[in-house]
């Protein structure tokens, strides 16, 4: 019971305004609004119109019944009852009833028909004036505005009172308030069915973007909705709606591309590794060394290294990769990375090394560099360059080798995932994560990547990082310093006795 109370006096909260939410929409609602408005300013207006009206019509009945009065009353002033003409007397000109009162309540002049008592119990002073209102005669009917004026002669006073039958006038106002009683329904009619008309005709293209979003699915993100002709808020709407769609639509594709090429390349090791498993199983014979070491070993790390791509990759699109900020040499870390493919005996290296500290992820960027420093000694013909440099507040590094470059168009096409070129397909090359993994990186420091054209024609790579990032709570916030210097180059040949052919 108690619930049930508690029910009710919710919903009773709630009142009007809440049914018509929940069973009207913006038409319905409009036209409602419309209609209470219209309504509250129509009768507003009305009242007014009438309260003026009435006012207006005392106005001209005191005008005509005080002028009569002032006249009447300069009379006796001048010469004293005898000076009073029965012209004045006569009823007309807006004057129906006329009576000249003394000081004692008698009536001393009146006009023909009028009472013989004083209609009005009233003793003016000279000189003054008042007017009432909605006055009643016996033996007339209506009621009658008048007008009392003071008047004096020879040390005796009077007081004129002069009368307007008001019965034609009340009779006028109260037509004129009959007619705007019948036509403001009608005009609230008139402008709530304009309003949900014009209502329903603006938002005939929501219905229309409505319609075509309900029949668009994640397998048909092509569509697009309508967009009105009219330059207005729903135009704009659809305009924002067309382009999330295209978003969507291109988020959907590169999505499936990326599981595609994802399952692509994790099916050869798996192929392989599976295949030889399954020989084994079915020959009953162990798996010799070699062949865990040749085959099984490199397939199975090759898995391990794309997983752990695709894993930075899905953390970078999610939140965005996690940065461990701390001071770093810079230079330190291209030297152990060129030193790293000079113990390999790949190719011929020149580094030009610059001394910079920077604040970053010290592991990061290491990963970065690697990536590119390899991608970089298997397309190199002999040599691949490595310089640093500052340009302003950043520091940038550059990969240069001596193959056989990249085309203008594919330049930022190797950013993507999966994205390899001709070459690297038939020749193997990694699963096409490298770049992206450089770039995610690049911009997680707040910096870029980029190819380029080398000098002995080959592909340039370039990292750019900002020397200083944000760095979060718990990190030492330190500016960077740049050690000072004079920048080295070293040549570094393959080491013969580690050199192996490409």
């Amino acid at each position: 019971m108690h619930t049930e109370g508690h029910q009710i006096v919710a919903n009773t909260r709630k009142g009007l305004p809440h049914v018509i939410r929940r069973r009207g929409g913006v038409r319905v609602q409009s036209t409602i609004i419309a209609a209470v408005v219209v309504t509250l300013a129509l009768s507003v207006g009305g009242m007014a119109m009438l309260f003026m009206l009435h006012r207006a019509n005392n106005e001209a009945m005191y005008r005509s019944t005080g002028r009569q009065a002032y006249q009447i009353a300069a009379a006796i002033e001048r010469n004293g009852i005898p000076g009073v003409d029965a012209d004045d007397l006569a009823p007309g000109a807006g004057v129906d009833v006329i009576q000249v009162i003394d000081a004692s309540g008698r009536v001393v002049r009146s006009s023909p028909g009028a009472p013989s008592g004083p209609i009005i119990d009233v003793d003016q002073a000279p000189h003054t004036y008042r007017y009432f209102d909605n006055i009643g005669i016996s033996g007339f009917a209506g009621e009658f505005c008048a007008t009392a004026v003071g008047a004096e002669h020879d040390n005796a006073y009077y007081t004129v009172l002069a009368l307007d039958r008001a019965t034609g006038v009340r009779h006028s106002e109260w037509v004129t308030g009959i007619i705007l009683a019948a036509e403001i329904p009608l005009l609230v009619v008139v402008a709530a069915g304009a309003v949900y008309l014009l209502v329903g005709r603006s938002l005939r293209p929501v219905s229309r973007i409505t319609k075509r979003v309900n029949e668009i699915t994640a397998t048909a993100l092509g569509q697009r909705v309508p967009v009105p002709s009219a330059d207005d808020e729903i135009s704009t709407l659809a305009t924002t709606m067309n382009d999330m769609l295209s978003r969507l639509e291109n988020a959907r594709d590169a999505q499936l591309r990326f599981v595609a090429d994802a399952s692509h390349e994790l099916r050869s090791p798996l192929t392989t590794i599976v295949g030889i498993l399954d020989l084994a199983d079915d020959t009953d014979s162990a798996v010799d060394l070699p062949t865990v070491r040749t085959i099984l070993l490199p397939e199975a790390k090759r898995m391990q290294v794309m997983v752990d791509d695709l894993l930075m990759l899905a953390r970078a699109d999610e939140n965005g990769l996690t940065l461990n900020l701390d001071e770093i040499d810079l230079d330190d870390v291209v030297a152990a990375e060129v030193g790293r493919v000079r113990s390999l005996g790949s190719a011929r290296i020149r580094l030009h090394v610059k001394p910079i500290r920077m604040i970053g992820d010290s592991d990061k960027i290491t990963r970065a560099l690697r990536n590119v420093i390899d991608n970089a000694v298997r397309h190199a013909r002999s040599t691949v360059s490595v310089s640093m440099r500052i340009d302003g507040d950043d520091a940038v590094v550059t990969v240069a080798d001596d193959g056989s470059g990249i085309p203008v168009r594919d330049r930022d096409v190797v950013f993507q995932r999966f994205a390899r070129l001709d070459v690297d397909r038939r020749n193997q090359f990694g699963a096409g994560l490298g770049l992206a993994i450089v770039r995610e990186i690049a911009r997680a420091h707040g910096g870029s990547a980029s190819v380029g054209e080398s000098d002995t024609g080959g592909a340039a790579v370039t990292i750019t990082l900002p020397l200083s990032v944000s760095v979060p709570v718990g990190h030492d916030s330190t500016p960077p310093v740049l050690t000072t210097g004079e920048p080295t180059d070293e040549e570094i040949s393959p080491d013969p006795q580690t050199s192996q052919s490409r």
